[in-house]
């Protein structure tokens, strides 16, 4: 026995509950920035990645929330190693999506930046119990 060596850490993966809870919490994001969309776009003050309707956004802009919706749906269900923190970066990005509009939009950017907390909180839950039971 070799005493001298330190033990190697021990990797926690979550748990298919938490997983199923990410899985659900970004489809309820996906879910609600698309009710925002659509909102944004019937009061005639579309979100700055839709554009309105007579001019409307590149495709190009219209990938970046999509972008931070599905990663962390993809690393949720296919690489769980990388689930959490890819779940606090999108959920910071997205809240900077709508601090990016508040000054011209503010209802809609308001909206924006409570979804992105909702999915940030969860993704402190994930972490904070991933910590605990260690």
């Amino acid at each position: 026995m070799d005493f001298d060596t330190p033990p190697e850490p021990i990797e926690v993966l979550p748990s298919d509950g938490w997983r199923t809870v990410s899985t659900i919490t970004w489809a309820g994001v996906f879910g609600a920035l698309l009710a925002v969309a659509i909102s944004s776009r019937t009061i005639g003050r579309p979100i700055w990645w839709l554009g309105p309707s007579s001019t409307p956004a590149s495709p190009f802009l219209i990938t970046i929330p999509l972008a931070i919706i599905l990663l962390p749906l993809v690393a949720t269900l296919r690489y769980p190693r990388h689930m959490t923190t890819t779940s606090w970066v999108c959920s910071l990005a997205l809240i900077a999506t709508g601090i990016a509009e508040l000054t011209s939009n503010p209802a809609i950017s308001l909206a924006v930046v409570v979804i992105g907390i909702a999915a940030l909180m969860e993704s402190i839950a994930v972490v904070v119990v991933m910590r605990q039971y260690r």
